[in-house]
């Protein structure tokens, strides 16, 4: 991929020719057109094809969420999401080829060193709710602060539906209460938490809450 500053022709994006021109967090690139193969894929590159396509489809819709709870290992040109996509295809796919599932246990939407969310628990007793209670682990633990933020995840499979907030309640207030659509009752959701500093500079890893039933 070439580089290029502004200049007599500008810059432009799409495709002229043999070229295409893009452009990325105020760069602007120039790069040929891939050369065309008739060889098949194998079934190694279609097994890579279907985990990326599965990584995806499941975090492109919470791409604001895994940018910030990747975003301090993000690099250069890899951004919080990337790394949430890649993390996903490596750690969180299961089955064999070309039948693979989201193994929803192994899910993670931020990695950091904040102090993560200790003993959480996700309960439903009436339509519409969800509770996330956690322990205050402010007190004698390193980097736990009461002032922490929650952020969660409420994943929906049944109906491929996300709930989530990046800053809820702090660390110290030990509950979060969640509003869910109606026609969520009697279907399985999957939950997950984190932490998030005061200034959002920390996050701590994510938890796997589990799985819940939302009562009908």
């Amino acid at each position: 991929m070439g580089r290029y500053n502004r200049g007599i022709l500008g810059n432009f994006s799409g495709k002229v020719g043999t070229v295409i021109g893009s452009h990325w967090k105020g760069i602007d690139y120039m790069r040929s057109l891939p050369r065309k193969s008739g060889k098949a894929p194998s079934e190694s590159q279609l097994q890579q094809h279907l985990k990326f396509a599965l990584a995806v489809h499941f975090n492109k819709p919470i791409s604001a969420l895994v940018n910030t709870g990747f975003g301090n290992l993000a690099k250069k040109r890899v951004s919080g999401y990337n790394l949430a996509v890649q993390y996903t295809m490596k750690h969180a796919i299961t089955g064999a080829f070309p039948n693979y599932e989201l193994d929803y246990s192994k899910l993670v939407i931020s990695s950091g060193s904040l102090a993560p969310v200790t003993d959480a628990v996700a309960t439903s007793s009436a339509p519409k709710s969800l509770i996330i209670s956690w322990e205050n682990n402010a007190v004698g633990e390193h980097n736990a602060h009461a002032d922490d933020k929650l952020m969660f995840l409420v994943y929906n499979p049944a109906k491929a539906r996300y709930i989530f907030l990046i800053e809820g309640e702090s660390r110290e207030n030990e509950s979060q209460e969640i509003t869910v659509p109606l026609n969520f009752s009697g279907d399985e959701v999957e939950v997950y938490a984190a932490f998030i500093s005061r200034d959002g500079n920390q996050v701590s890893d994510s938890a796997y809450v589990g799985k819940v039933l939302i009562a009908s």
